[in-house]
């Protein structure tokens, strides 16, 4: 994966003592810190991508009973959306190219995808402004965006995003959210489905934890032989998996 590793992170991610020589960006927080009393960011959506639209919003409802409701399009990206609601302030986007739009490298990267999977992750923040400059104190590169997208409905969805890199840990690290106060899609999107458990898997799940620790994100992260999302889902047809490698 190659993620800057650190020494002494503790199962939660937590860097503490000195790190080895030769170990890039290192991140130490101190227990007691504002960093450890501040709230941290959690799961927002999980982005389900195939390389049809309609057949993996088909694909769903086959299998869950739920049909996600269409969410818009997203010009800058060539793509287009729908959405269901996993919970409280959670919900699943399945997204895939719009015909309609030009096709950019988004796009182009979710049509050589062989089915629908677990693309990548948002999670929620209330200060977007904070987490850029908690990426940059870490050594890495972060973009803030503002985007907009218009319902089917006609009504324009605002929000900010901030996209972190340069740790080394691609789609396993999140893009983060940030909505307008006491908006949320989840409340509008359809109910049904129920998220049980979100996890990470990774060969380097330590040094991944160094990684997200430093960008306080709150996530459960596990060895693993390979680099993965995993959500377990309950659904009104059963228990369901879904992974960045297809998996029923």
């Amino acid at each position: 994966m190659g993620v800057c590793n650190c020494a002494g992170a503790g199962d939660d991610g937590v860097v503490r003592g000195r790190p080895a020589p030769g170990w890039c960006n290192p991140v130490i927080i101190q227990l007691g810190s504002a960093a450890m009393t501040r709230r941290r960011a959690a799961l927002d959506h999980l982005l389900l991508a195939g390389p049809d639209f309609d057949a993996a919003t088909a694909a769903l409802e086959a299998r869950t009973g739920v049909r996600a409701a269409p969410a818009g399009s997203h010009p800058e990206l060539g793509a287009q959306s729908a959405i269901a609601r996993l919970g409280d302030h959670t919900f699943l986007e399945v997204v895939g190219p719009d015909p309609a739009l030009s096709q950019g490298a988004f796009a182009a990267r979710l049509e050589q995808l062989k089915g629908p999977q677990l693309l990548m992750w948002a999670a929620h923040t209330e200060n977007a402004d904070g987490i850029v400059a908690r990426a940059t104190e870490a050594g890495y590169h972060a973009v803030l965006t503002e985007s907009r997208r218009t319902r089917s409905d006609g009504a324009v969805v605002r929000w900010r995003s901030v996209f972190v890199n340069g740790h080394g840990a691609g789609a396993l690290v999140p893009f983060f959210v940030e909505w307008p106060r006491d908006e949320h899609p989840s409340r509008d999107a359809p109910a049904g489905l129920s998220l049980v458990a979100f996890r990470i898997e990774a060969p380097e799940a330590e040094a991944l934890k160094v990684v997200l620790a430093a960008l306080e994100v709150s996530v459960t992260v596990r060895h693993g032989p390979e680099e993965r999302l995993v959500a377990e889902l309950e659904t009104p047809k059963g228990p369901l998996t879904l992974a960045s490698l297809a998996t029923d």
